[in-house]
């Protein structure tokens, strides 16, 4: 009885590992399709769930995938991003169909910071604070937007000595003057529709989704 019991959980061990083995396959694959239809990309890297492996090998799709990309030059900018991608029925014909996916492209807060062009930019929280007034005595907390095409920061408010001052009493040049300064334009890849823009330690992120999109169109599109 005990020899049944230890070859029963030796074989269940063996099938486990070899779950493990096709998972790893298929993730692995998957990186592939993303390096040849996203050449500029770098660091890439793919994961898919235990749980979808029989189904992946029996099915004309990857039914969901994790995607992570280190780094992506925009397109308009040739700032550096990165990717976490999110992806549902990944066709495994060429060139790649993803059904349904999310995307959240991070510019790095050092990049951030740098090309702001306000004195003193620091990230706070989930707001931008620069230099603000005479001799830099007051802060203005700023926080990211997205409109047509364009990223750029809001003046949401101006500290001074502690005392704050909301955007709503503060003078409309200065707002557009800020809104201005900080605009850069950003295309999202054909099908895609950015949701939100927000400010981490991380850096800015714009998160995307869309569906029905070619793999290739995102290292095209960006």
């Amino acid at each position: 009885m005990k020899l049944k019991i230890i070859a029963g959980i030796s074989s269940l061990f063996v099938l486990f590992g070899g779950v493990i083995g096709v998972q790893k396959f298929i993730s692995t694959q998957i990186t592939s399709k993303v390096q040849q239809e996203m050449p500029s990309a770098s660091g890439v890297s793919a994961s898919i769930p235990l749980v979808d492996v029989p189904n992946n090998l029996i099915s004309d799709s990857i039914k969901s995938a994790d995607i992570n990309i280190k780094s992506l030059a925009l397109k308009e900018s040739g700032t550096r991003t990165s990717l976490n991608i999110a992806a549902s029925s990944i066709s495994k014909a060429k060139p790649t169909l993803i059904g349904s996916l999310e995307v959240t492209a991070t510019i790095p807060a050092s990049t951030i910071i740098k090309s702001s062009e306000f004195n003193d930019a620091q990230i706070v929280g989930n707001t931008l604070q620069v230099a603000a007034g005479a001799g830099g005595l007051g802060t203005a907390i700023l926080i990211p937007k997205f409109s047509k095409n364009k990223l750029y920061f809001e003046l949401q408010s101006v500290s001074i000595f502690g005392n704050e001052i909301p955007a709503s009493s503060l003078p409309g040049d200065l707002k557009n003057q800020i809104k201005s300064q900080s605009t850069r334009s950003l295309t999202p890849p054909k099908g895609l529709k950015v949701n939100s823009v927000s400010l981490s330690n991380k850096g800015l992120s714009v998160k995307m989704r869309g569906s029905n999109i070619q793999l290739g169109n995102l290292g095209s599109g960006f």
